[in-house]
């Protein structure tokens, strides 16, 4: 790669940020790591000016010419306009089209489900660890209020949480519409790797690393789309060589809520039955 082009403040397992690593290494574009985690309370780690580079405190943010950019999709879309080669944009205006649609559903309904999956399942294990002073600050400095108000209903109510049963029907859907979708084509968008697959893979390595992948085993075209990309060498560079701190927590907690989510995920519904 050549000499670093702008820098990246994202951290490991971080759903937003592995997807913006995996954009910046398929794009062989030069990047500096600033770590930054904000996902178990650790008010303290950001930088100090952080919040006027990214207004909610979250990862990912880069800086290209010394301009903050924030939003992990956002900064996919910059990435292609500033770095041209090595394109994830398609070409074909409808598969720019394609592509822009499975993105929005990320926006729409998918991050938040993410994170409401990822409470329930681990976090709330990992913020009832600290002393309470510091979760208060963190809540108190925590700039989203959806966020807020979701983490601290998911904390409290856990697998019995209210947002829980409606994530888990999110994701069913998502994982069965891009399913039917992959049995089409090879990718979501056409027959080429694109900014689509590079914005979802990393949800279907999240429901994993939580023990979930027994929900879905059903969908074929799923796992082989995931394989294939899990075997090209910028997502073991962005994911896999990153590894996950939380990986022996998201293991133990995630095998102890299996059955409830198994439940849910079956009480959602949908176009096929789960085996």
């Amino acid at each position: 790669m050549d000499t670093p082009k702008l820098t990246l403040f994202h951290y490991d397992r971080s759903t937003a940020a592995q997807r913006v690593r995996l954009a910046l290494d398929e794009k062989q574009i030069a990047w500096e790591s600033v770590i930054v985690d904000t996902a178990r309370g650790d008010v303290g780690n950001l930088p100090p000016n952080y919040h006027a580079l990214n207004p909610k405190g979250l990862v990912p943010t880069i800086i290209h010419d010394g301009v903050a950019i924030p939003e992990s999709l956002v900064i996919l879309e910059y990435l292609e306009d500033v770095f041209p080669e090595r394109p994830l944009r398609p070409a074909a205006p409808v598969e720019r089209a394609r592509a822009r649609i499975w993105m929005r559903k990320i926006d729409e309904s998918v991050h938040v489900a993410s994170r409401s999956l990822g409470v329930c399942i681990v976090n709330r294990h990992i913020y009832k660890e600290k002393e309470k002073e510091a979760l208060s600050e963190y809540y108190a400095t925590m700039k989203d209020g959806v966020r807020k108000k979701n983490d601290q209903t998911n904390i409290e109510a856990g697998l019995d949480s209210p947002l829980l049963p409606g994530s888990i029907a999110t994701f069913r859907k998502l994982f069965e519409e891009m399913d039917e979708t992959l049995g089409k084509t090879e990718h979501l968008a056409g027959d080429g790797y694109s900014m689509a697959d590079v914005a979802l893979v990393v949800y279907v390595r999240r429901l994993e690393s939580f023990m979930m992948a027994p929900l879905w085993a059903h969908l074929g075209n799923l796992d082989r789309w995931y394989r294939r990309i899990a075997e090209r060498p910028a997502y073991q560079s962005a994911v896999v060589s990153w590894g996950d701190v939380t990986e022996a927590k998201r293991i133990q907690h995630g095998t102890e809520a299996f059955p409830r989510v198994a439940e849910l995920w079956h009480a959602a519904g949908g176009a096929k039955a789960a085996a």
